[in-house]
């Protein structure tokens, strides 16, 4: 058996954590590195795939796999609950996603969100599997990558790797680039490598410039680049918004990890 997986439950607003282990787990005494992806639903599966093949090639070290999820299957609850959960401030659903995000969402939840996993979630599981907290990586696509972007300029220490595909930049008026702004005035700087994504066929997400909101978000953390800070910017080769979870997770881990 490759990989061990477990289903660790939280009970509070639905949430759910899964756990996958590398092989030989049980038979090892060290510390792993943690890759904790949100959107378990449709991430969970392809984090692991990738890097359990990634690990055989000897690009990145074996690790463990969490999968931030919630308690339903039916997508239709999910879109709801990330939705309110990921967003870090109380806006309106914007028309041009109102299609696949209910208009009555309450948004605003990412504060709260991030609590929760910095404070609780991540440190229970902390206490339970062999988990270095200081290798710890982020994976997060679209809202959760927009919640991605949020905690590393508010809980920069957070994460030591980032891997954010097509954050959903444009919320609330692009307020995201609010809270890069005040992180670079008032600090604390973020540390670690960023890997920042987007499909060269999202230049516009119903009317929204996925392309260029992502790209200005590049630019403006190339700038912070120094000796604590590195990042860098893909654009995905044919890939749509639904369709970049792959190529993104198997490029950013190689990147991230090299």
């Amino acid at each position: 058996m490759i990989w061990q997986r477990e289903v660790h439950h939280h009970h509070d607003n639905g949430r759910a954590l899964h756990v996958a282990l590398p092989e030989g787990y049980g038979d090892r005494s060290e510390s792993y590195p943690v890759l904790v992806c949100l959107d378990a639903q449709w991430t969970f599966g392809t984090v692991c795939d990738s890097s359990l093949n990634l690990g055989l090639a000897r690009l990145m070290p074996r690790v463990i796999v969490v999968g931030v999820g919630w308690g339903t299957s039916v997508t239709r609850e999910v879109v709801r609950q990330r939705a309110a959960a990921y967003t870090p401030t109380k806006a309106a659903i914007p028309a041009a996603v109102a299609r696949t995000v209910p208009a009555d969402v309450p948004a605003g939840g990412g504060p709260d969100f991030q609590a929760w996993l910095l404070d609780r979630a991540l440190p229970e599981l902390e206490a339970i599997y062999r988990i270095d907290p200081a290798q710890r990586t982020f994976i997060g696509h679209s809202l959760s990558g927009l919640f991605g972007l949020f905690t590393l300029f508010t809980r920069p220490d957070a994460f030591g790797r980032w891997l954010l595909a097509s954050p959903s930049s444009w919320w609330d008026d692009r307020v995201i680039f609010d809270f890069e702004e005040r992180n670079r005035l008032e600090g604390p700087a973020p540390t670690g490598r960023v890997f920042l994504s987007v499909g060269s066929e999202e230049e516009r997400v119903g009317e929204i410039p996925m392309v260029a909101n992502t790209r200005r978000m590049a630019t403006q953390l190339a700038a912070r680049q120094g000796p604590d800070f590195d990042t860098t910017f893909v654009v995905l080769d044919g890939e749509l918004h639904h369709s970049t979870i792959p190529a993104a997770v198997s490029r950013g881990l190689r990147w991230l990890y090299r």
